[in-house]
């Protein structure tokens, strides 16, 4: 589930999540009261998934491992190995550039502007200008922002300081 999720269209923002991270009980703590059916949607992430159902009831199953799927990522890409896979997206650029001319396609960030699901989706920082922008496609602003944190960007330019942009005099 957690490649073909990562691989799914519309979810080239989330990074890979070690599986020793995903199985790793300590890293779930708390999450099995925030989503439904916590442990098929579990198994169903970590490809242990056996149980027949009806397609309803799979495809709620689904629903709920696509979300603890983005409430894991959102402290997995706090950590060390999450934070390294993010500054390789960065760099692709894979979170499209700043819409400013004055920001020369500086890479955008992905954030969140509440850490509590369901409050409000994605948005994209520009280290640059400071700016926050939609993304782009349907798709991307379909994306809970609390899947990515809002302290992440922070974070990772802390981590990271020479991927600060200097900001512009213009």
């Amino acid at each position: 589930m957690a490649v073909q999720f990562i691989s799914s269209r519309g979810n080239e923002y989330f990074c890979e999540i070690d599986e020793e991270y995903l199985t790793d009980r300590f890293n779930l703590t708390g999450l099995n009261t925030e989503v439904q059916f916590y442990q098929y949607a579990l198994d169903l992430v970590t490809d242990v998934f056996d149980l027949e159902c009806d397609d309803d009831m799979r495809e709620q199953i689904e629903k709920s491992a696509r979300h603890l799927y983005g409430l894991v990522h959102a402290r997995y890409i706090v950590t060390t190995r999450g934070l390294a896979k993010m500054m390789d997206k960065f760099k692709q650029g894979a979170f499209g550039k700043c819409p400013r001319v004055i920001c020369e396609q500086q890479p955008l960030l992905p954030m969140g502007q509440h850490d509590t699901p369901n409050v409000s989706a994605v948005k994209l920082y520009c280290a640059k200008c400071e700016d926050i922008y939609n993304p782009k496609s349907s798709r991307h602003a379909a994306i809970d922002g609390a899947y990515f944190g809002t302290s992440f960007h922070n974070i990772l330019f802390q981590v990271y300081p020479a991927m600060m942009p200097q900001r512009t005099q213009r």
